[in-house]
């Protein structure tokens, strides 16, 4: 073959190659495997021809190409399919499944290039067409050096092992050629010498030892990657993301896979006992937020799992310990109050039962939840004031609300510690009236002396009105904006 026909069939392909864009994984995939066709092709003729052993093995590295290229584009092909209900976690791991594939095919056709280059050691052959094989592998390296670059930008940007172990090989190719380049010009030049007569021999021996090498590399990581096995470092990064977020008190566990291009995250991390339900779940959202955002180029895909679990701290309050306890035995509790009498301790709350049931069964509740907190709390006594849930109550306006309003006005102003009382409502229900009321305070007051004195407001229009039936007052500071 003339040496210009082989510079315009490189020419060819690399315009081929750049004609088909590599926008997605599989069209740089087929880019890939088209270019390994070609270079495969244009080796093996160069190989019969010239009989280099060196040649040999460069012809049998790309048409390993060509199977390993195929063997790319069905994986990546593949691990773009959605995760279906067959396949939860999606198809990624075809792709190293892909990259354990290729390196088998790899160890069984260079070991048998060691075996006919360690023959060539032992009893020389001259090469033919030397020169038409130099021409080739320099054309072959400048394909390889673009190829690499389109491969290793598109596994970059994709993720993609599959890709990734594309470009390594591409990478011992181009190497493995400079290898073959160096040995078969010293052969040409080897004007009898028995040391540089066995060069090409060399070469090839050399070429399959690199690619056996960088072989295991990545077979180890395809194999990690089958195994589940966790990134340390990107484990030791999401706890400390999920460290620094606000409401955690721990982290339990953190387990990281790889499956293909994606990060799957499952971790548990711990709260305050006393947290809502809704407050944990806002954490976990926090979590997952921070992880994406922050625990690297990776966990920015992540799907990530948060398992909150609630804890006793250390600086516990009584009365937070005691409504995580009433949780846990779902019970709807508030309005604990604690006393201390020396070295005992006593306790009142307010406990919520469904209106529909007895006396006896909710008194049974009660008891049975007194029972617990005395056990589990050492405590003296617990006092439990049972309060029904119902229904929306139907209720009517109230005939004469103004005098009702104002008079509520007079009884209040009789309290010196309310400085304003705004929003009085008013409701008949039955033969009682509800009603519901702001009153305004210094800001600077305690909020023990506001609740003593919202009090003692209930205790005086009980008083001087006897028909109320619901009080509620609403303390809050004078001036204050309620937010939207």
């Amino acid at each position: 073959m003339p040496h210009n026909r082989v510079i315009d069939y490189v020419k060819t392909v690399i315009h081929v190659a750049l004609w088909v864009s590599a926008v997605t994984k599989s069209s740089t995939a087929i880019v890939s495997f088209s270019i390994s066709i070609a270079l495969a092709a244009l080796k093996i003729v160069v190989a019969v021809v010239s009989g280099s052993v060196s040649m040999v093995a460069e012809a049998v590295n790309n048409s390993s190409d060509v199977l390993t290229s195929l063997v790319t584009l069905a994986a990546v092909r593949i691990s773009d399919k959605p995760a279906d209900e067959g396949h939860p976690y999606g198809h990624g791991k075809i792709e190293s499944l892909s990259a354990l594939i290729t390196i088998g095919f790899l160890f069984a056709i260079y070991l048998s290039v060691i075996r006919e280059a360690i023959a060539r050691l032992i009893t020389p052959q001259p090469i033919e067409n030397g020169v038409l094989a130099v021409v080739v592998i320099i054309a072959g390296i400048a394909i390889n050096i673009g190829r690499v670059a389109m491969l290793t930008r598109a596994a970059r940007q994709y993720r993609s092992q599959a890709l990734a172990a594309e470009a390594l090989n591409f990478r011992t190719d181009i190497l493995s050629s400079s290898i073959v380049l160096a040995m078969i010009v010293l052969t040409l030049f080897s004007d009898g010498n028995p040391i540089l007569q066995r060069a090409d021999a060399a070469g090839a021996i050399a070429v399959a030892g690199l690619v056996l090498y960088f072989s295991l590399r990545l077979g180890r990581q395809a194999i990690d990657t089958l195994l589940d096995r966790a990134s340390e470092q990107l484990t030791r990064r999401i706890r400390d993301v999920v460290r620094g977020v606000d409401g955690v008190v721990g982290v339990d566990s953190v387990r990281a896979r790889e499956v293909g291009s994606q990060i799957f995250v499952d971790l548990a991390a711990s709260v305050p006992r006393a947290m809502s339900l809704e407050g944990s779940h806002d954490v976990a959202t926090q979590i997952e937020k921070a992880i994406r955002a922050n625990a690297g180029r990776l966990a920015s895909y992540a799907d990530v799992i948060v398992r909150i679990n609630p804890v006793a701290q250390e600086n516990e309050s009584l009365v937070d310990a005691i409504h995580a306890a009433a949780i846990r035995e779902s019970k709807a509790v508030h309005n604990i109050s604690v006393r201390e009498v020396g070295p005992d301790r006593y306790v009142q709350l307010d406990l919520e039962v469904s209106g529909r049931l007895d006396l006896q069964a909710a008194h049974d509740i009660a008891t049975q939840l007194e029972h617990s907190l005395k056990e589990q709390f050492n405590l003296l006594h617990v006092s439990v004031h049972i309060e029904p849930t119902s229904e929306p109550i139907q209720a009517r306006a109230v005939s004469r609300q103004q005098a009702t309003i104002d008079e509520i006005r007079r009884i209040a102003a009789g309290e010196p510690r309310i400085q304003t009382v705004d929003n009085i409502v008013l409701n008949r229900v039955g033969s009682d009236i509800n009603v519901s009321m702001d009153c305004q305070f210094n800001p600077s007051m305690s909020l023990t002396e506001a609740h003593l004195a919202a009090e003692r407001l209930e205790r005086s229009l009980r008083q001087r009105l006897p028909h109320l039936g619901q009080v509620l007052i609403h303390t809050e500071p004078n001036g204050a904006v309620d937010i939207p």
